[in-house]
């Protein structure tokens, strides 16, 4: 075996797995850890009668590891070391050493927890944490705890965070280290002079800097990008300048052939150019790759909890990852790291892990199925509550889980379907209808890459659909190789239905109809209906709006079901999308339909619109207009009263008066009265207002409801006496009128009285129990103020004069005494005083 630095710690890495029940493994990328360290436990003493099963995050990287593992030993695959992946496993008894991926750890759990035959699990490249990986441990650990004190778990990565692991695990975990690298790796930034490229500059930066390196460098070379569709451009770049015939340009990324996967990764005579995805950034070493250019951009999934989407986001990758990328060009020699950003670019320290932000649909079914809380597990990170609430709800109304949040019948035939909970519910409601195998084919389809070559203005999944389900695939523009592993995969769904149900059949052809009502019955969510004829524009059942091409076969549709959109916040772009009749809607979803009444306010014709509505969840399918006059639509006025505001019915001065009192009298003391504040009303619009409301059927007729009575009656009569006393509507001043005391401004109530009427009178006048004085508006004969104050004595003292002698000058003919404390009041002119003053 050749020499590697993870030898210098294999007698360590023995040692404390022999004392310890969990160990975490750090070692650089190009160490050895992923090939040399399980086969070197395969003759320990706790390994004899057991296995080790070793998780690897990516099937291509366990196919290849397995290999490279096998052939350590002098072996082929599915002897000594196996693997077992979605849909491909190479095995036997022999097997002592077996590699899996995604889900598989997580079945062999929930299936045999006490693992009885397992002796080590180790978890590869733990740093990518895929949120199997995450709920693996959490699970294994478990297990350690409370079955298998002797089950053996080693964590490894070349960029673990080990202090939050042994933060999780207990500081008492050991930590075995390998310091060393193989060779060396010569690291290249983005010249300051060139911009960072973006989408539209990135294929010249890298085509420049692709060149660079076939003519001033040696070896393979190993390209980072984003995904497929970025490599395929690419390739069809290259080959066109690349003059060179000796030099392959091949593509690695997940949904290639192996065939096409392993011709990337295998030991060639030409010169390769390998232009892959994340496939390549662990784990896996190509023979001859000395370069590695890195665009530093990978395709993320995001889940968006707002409209149920999943979306693919391009982002810049993090230190951990480019420091993963760049291992790939020292695994067998030196090499050198083109990375297309700056130097001074800082990148997040690792990426955010799947848990934090994909859908937790089956994550939350697989937890429920072990029977714990979340919060029971030792995970790395939770989700949010609120994230958690809302996939429990999606997963209830999936009838997966019941009202107490335990997985149900269907939920554990769901996780043993091994799709998304959409899907398996989709499949098991089609096997009710017997077009079993149809919804296993239709949710491959949805699960896989399209099948189209190219972007044929069609997004009609029928059209997809045919061709697989008669397996007419000799088209130039269907990818035969997507097809074919749809079929597989349909085929693998199917005898995983045969396993939990037995499988009803019918003799009936499925149709277009039919196989949207199947995509409804996984996107119940996205029912789309066309906003405008002869428009693209539509709106979903979960409220979001959705663009179609104008070009698409299926434009002018008025009801589509759309599973797959390029998610965006306010109008997604439909990728995928089947027509729908409304009849069928409401044939075969009558249970899903609900039926609204409705009133709004026609403010040009000044009359009411009641229809009834019917609701397909958010999504209005119609509606019928109500003329019905012996129906009661006290309820649906309400309702309109609360969304207009009350300024649709009449509100007298009394009525607001009354309003503008109360609220005063709750703003300015302990005492309590029924608050008339606008909300409050419109809060408790049923108590005052609805019983008066139930022979009305015009705008008149509401117009003409006394709402000073109404609110008025909600005061007892004891609180309508202390209303009076605290807070009069009228004031009588001292030249014997009653004046009105304005309460629109809640803390300051306004005396607004002409000055002559007020003679006589010294200190201000106060209400609320004496405690609150009145602002005093003092008017001119014309009703204009002259002095605004709260202190009437004072203003008599010190500014009286100065004001007589203005009003004296423009108003002769009214009373203007010296001594206003003693003066007649009066609301006439001299003229008309002349018995008083004589």
């Amino acid at each position: 075996m050749k020499s590697l630095p993870i030898n210098d710690v294999l007698d360590d890495i023995k040692q404390t797995l022999n004392q310890n029940s969990t160990l975490i493994l750090q070692a650089p990328p190009g160490a050895g850890k992923s090939t040399v360290v399980p086969i070197s436990l395969l003759k320990e003493s706790w390994a004899e009668d057991k296995i080790i099963i070793m998780l690897e995050p990516r099937r291509v990287a366990a196919r290849m590891v397995a290999q490279q593992m096998a052939k350590l030993l002098g072996e082929e695959v599915g002897q000594t070391v196996g693997y077992q992946v979605r849909m491909d496993s190479c095995k036997s008894k022999q097997t002592k050493l077996l590699l899996v991926t995604e889900a598989i750890l997580v079945r062999k759990l929930q299936s045999d927890p006490a693992l009885e035959d397992v002796g080590l699990i180790i978890f590869d490249e733990f740093h990518e944490r895929s949120i199997h990986t995450d709920l693996s441990l959490a699970l294994s650990l478990q297990v350690q705890e409370l079955l298998r004190e002797d089950l053996k778990l080693l964590i490894m990565s070349a960029t673990l965070n080990s202090k939050e692991l042994t933060k999780l695990l207990g500081d008492d975990v050991p930590v075995v280290s390998s310091k060393g690298k193989s060779y060396e790796v010569e690291e290249f930034f983005l010249d300051e002079n060139i911009k960072q490229p973006d989408y539209k500059t990135i294929s010249t930066v890298l085509l420049n800097t692709i060149l660079k390196a076939v003519n001033e460098d040696e070896g393979d070379i190993l390209v980072f990008l984003s995904g497929a569709k970025e490599i395929n451009s690419l390739q069809k770049l290259l080959c066109e300048k690349l003059e060179d015939t000796t030099i392959e340009v091949l593509p690695l990324y997940s949904s290639l052939s192996k065939e096409k996967q392993d011709k990337a990764i295998s030991k060639s005579t030409k010169r390769k150019i390998i232009l892959s995805t994340n496939i390549a950034q662990t784990s896996l070493t190509i023979e001859g790759v000395k370069i590695v250019i890195d665009t530093g951009l990978e395709k993320q999934s995001f889940y968006n909890y707002s409209n149920a989407m999943n979306h693919l986001e391009q982002v810049f990758i993090s230190q951990d990852s480019a420091t993963q990328r760049a291992g790939r060009a020292g695994r067998l020699s030196n090499g050198k790291c083109y990375k297309l950003w700056h130097k001074g670019k800082i990148l997040q320290e690792s990426s955010k892990p799947e848990i934090l932000r994909t859908d937790l649909s089956s994550f939350l079914l697989e937890v429920a199925l072990w029977g714990e809380d979340i919060n029971e597990l030792k995970l790395l990170d939770i989700p949010s509550q609120e994230v958690l609430n809302s996939t429990t709800i999606v997963l209830q109304e999936l009838k997966m889980l019941d009202e107490k949040s335990n997985i149900t019948a269907i939920g554990k035939k769901a996780l043993a379907l091994g799709v998304h909970p959409r899907f398996a519910y989709m499949i098991l409601k089609a096997n009710e209808l017997g077009f079993a195998y149809e919804a296993c084919l239709l949710a491959s389809l949805l699960i896989e890459k399209d099948i189209l070559k190219s972007k044929f203005q069609d997004a009609n999944i029928y059209s997809r659909f045919i061709h697989l389900y008669e397996k007419d695939l000799d088209n130039s523009f269907i990818n035969k190789h997507v097809a074919k592993n749809i079929l597989t995969a349909s085929k693998f769904i199917f005898s995983k239905l045969k396993a939990v149900e037995d499988i009803k059949k019918t003799n009936k052809r499925i149709d277009e109809e039919g196989v949207s009502i199947l995509t409804l019955f996984s996107y119940p969510d996205r029912l789309a209906k066309l906003r405008v004829k002869n428009d693209n524009k539509y709106k979903l059942s979960n409220g979001k709006g959705a663009i179609l091409n104008k070009e698409d076969t299926l434009f002018n549709e008025s009801f589509l079901v759309v599973p797959i959109l390029n998610a965006n916040n306010k109008d997604s772009y439909i990728n995928l999308a089947s027509r729908i009749s409304l009849d069928t809607i409401l044939k075969e979803f009558e249970s899903d339909i609900n039926i609204q009444k409705s009133i709004t306010y026609n403010k040009e014709n000044k009359k009411f619109d009641i229809k009834e509505q019917y609701f397909f969840y958010e999504l209005e399918l119609f509606f019928k207009p109500i003329s019905d006059e012996n129906q009661d639509f006290s309820n649906l006025l309400c309702s309109l009263l609360q969304k207009e505001g009350l300024e649709l019915l009449t509100w007298s001065k009394k009525a607001k008066a009354l309003r503008q009192r109360i609220n005063f009298i709750n703003e300015n003391s302990d005492l309590e009265f029924p608050s008339f504040k606008e909300e409050a009303l419109i809060e408790s619009i049923s108590i005052w207002l609805e019983p008066h409301l139930h022979n009305i059927k015009t705008v008149k007729e509401l117009e003409s409801l006394d709402t000073y009575s109404m609110l008025l009656s909600l005061l007892p009569w004891d609180k309508q006496q202390l209303l009076d006393t605290l807070a009069p509507t009228h004031i009588k001043v001292p030249s014997g009128s009653n004046i009105k005391i304005d309460y629109s401004d809640i803390t300051t109530p306004i005396l607004a009285v002409k000055i002559q009427e007020m003679f006589g009178m010294s200190e201000t006048p106060k209400i609320l129990n004496n405690k609150v004085p009145l602002q005093i508006h003092l008017l001119n004969p014309a009703l204009r103020p002259i002095q605004i104050t709260y202190d009437l004595k004072s203003f008599w003292e010190n500014s009286y004069d100065e004001v007589k002698k203005e009003l004296f000058s423009k108003y002769k003919k009214h009373y203007w005494p010296n001594n206003p404390f003693e003066a007649i009041a009066t609301n006439k002119t001299k003229k008309n005083m002349k018995d008083k003053l004589s």
